[in-house]
């Protein structure tokens, strides 16, 4: 295993591709001496920038120009000492900035490392280095706002605040145990209960903000349904592109084609299924399957019927979760109403649309968008931090258990140690969330999502 400690690290920090400035970060107890050997002088003050010519490897060769910042640790993004150079663009140019360090006796720095280190070295919690991570993903003004907030210690705050109630609570049953003889116990049991289920419930209401919080980079919606019902049209409609061909025969769409677009700032994947019917041909048949797998890892199902050909035997797909009714324009607005009202009776939520002249595309977006992210109770849940990975969800879900076995064990009148026991299970949980207890394991798991010179 490599020894964190003492390797100094390096990578190129800035995106790949050419640009006018790139970015090599150093960091470890060497970092200023490798500067100098870089640079050829010893004359950086810590926290100025200065131009210097970066040498090659016979002393003499320059193998650039560049600004070059060296800052002291402890008050640096890692911890340590850090250094960085801001070279002339392109990836040649740096990757050649690199090798040289590398000869110096840096090393190359594994993805995430930066990062590790800081949390390592005390300058981040999990989530705020989750949150740095998530910055640098974002793919919507939602989900980079939530990022910002879990760099900022929004979340590791909340965290941090039901663990100081949990403990203050252990320590009060604690004190049960000490005045077990006594006539009056400092706390009686309906505080204690109330105390429980008033954490659990806070609990419960940051594990709520998961369902939305997951889908915060984006969301997949499919379209399913007959064939000639119109899902190309509306495909096509809802993404305000022509990306799917429309034909009046049967079986034009053979798998299915998916697509990115943008509704109301969210991003997501549209994807447009081959229709279903009786006789299908061998080709189609291996298309719906090709369809089905994609389906089976989708947000949201959308059923399309053509509602100007709806009769009483039409049967719906089941896990279905809405229903755009398509063709409206062909009938009376009372022959829609009923129409709708059939398909309401099903116990399905229905929207009316036209493919044609996009009448309820604005309605069936915003349906389709409040049923996949889902509510919150509460409050605006685009007002609060929103979690978004799934390893902090089931921890908040244990620790939620853990305190609703709490509160049981106290109405019971179970000795105080059961619901001591229940306390610090709940306290393990949450604190594997903000990195207290963790393991290699575990921040493997985490840093080997980030980019490589974060």
């Amino acid at each position: 295993m490599l020894n964190l400690a003492d390797d100094t690290i390096c990578a190129i920090a800035s995106a790949k591709g050419e640009g006018a400035i790139g970015i090599v970060r150093i960091s470890g107890p060497k970092a200023l001496a490798l500067l100098e050997k870089l640079g050829g002088q010893k004359r950086f003050v810590p926290r100025r920038l200065s131009l210097i010519r970066l040498r090659g490897e016979d002393g003499a060769k320059t193998l650039d120009e560049a600004m070059v910042c060296y800052m002291a640790g402890p008050r640096t993004y890692t911890g340590e000492d850090l250094v960085e150079i801001y070279a002339h663009g392109g990836e040649l140019n740096l990757e050649r900035i690199m090798g040289k360090l590398i000869s110096l006796g840096a090393r190359s720095a594994m993805p995430g490392e930066f990062t590790r280190r800081a949390f390592l070295n005390g300058r981040l919690d999990l989530t705020q280095a989750q949150g740095v991570a998530e910055i640098i993903s974002a793919r919507s003004e939602e989900a980079l706002d939530n990022a910002q907030r879990l760099l900022a210690g929004e979340l590791g705050s909340k965290i941090d605040l039901l663990r100081q109630n949990i403990v203050e609570l252990a320590a009060d049953l604690e004190a049960c145990i000490d005045f077990a003889d006594d006539v009056d116990p400092p706390h009686t049991r309906q505080e204690l209960q109330r105390r429980f289920g008033q954490t659990k419930d806070a609990l419960e209401q940051l594990t709520s903000t998961y369902r939305r919080g997951s889908r915060l980079n984006g969301v997949s919606i499919a379209l399913i349904g007959a064939v000639n019902a119109g899902k190309s049209s509306l495909f096509n409609a809802l993404l305000g592109d022509r990306r799917a061909l429309v034909s009046s025969e049967e079986g034009t769409t053979r798998d299915y084609i998916e697509a990115q677009g943008d509704w109301s700032q969210q991003r997501l994947s549209l994807i447009d299924t081959a229709g279903t019917r009786l006789c299908m041909s061998e080709l189609e048949k291996a298309g719906r399957q090709l369809a089905e797998k994609r389906l089976a890892d989708t947000d949201l199902t959308i059923e399309v019927v053509d509602l100007s050909t709806l009769d009483d035997a039409i049967e719906l797909e089941k896990g279905v979760d809405l229903v755009a009714a398509n063709k409206a324009d062909l009938l009376t607005e009372s022959e829609v109403e009923r129409r709708c009202l059939a398909l309401k009776a099903m116990g399905k939520q229905v929207v009316p649309v036209s493919a044609k002249t996009e009448d309820g595309l604005e309605a069936l977006k915003q349906r389709a968008l409040a049923l996949v992210m889902g509510e919150q109770k509460g409050g605006d849940e685009r007002e609060t931090v929103q979690v978004t990975q799934r390893r902090q969800w089931e921890l908040l879900k244990r620790a939620a258990a853990a305190m609703a076995e709490g509160q049981l064990a106290v109405m019971a009148g179970l000795p105080p140690e059961v619901s001591v026991e229940h306390c610090r299970e709940a306290l393990q949980a949450l604190g594997e969330i903000v990195g207290q207890g963790f393991s290699e394991a575990i921040l493997d798991s985490v840093f080997s999502r980030f980019c490589i010179g974060k």
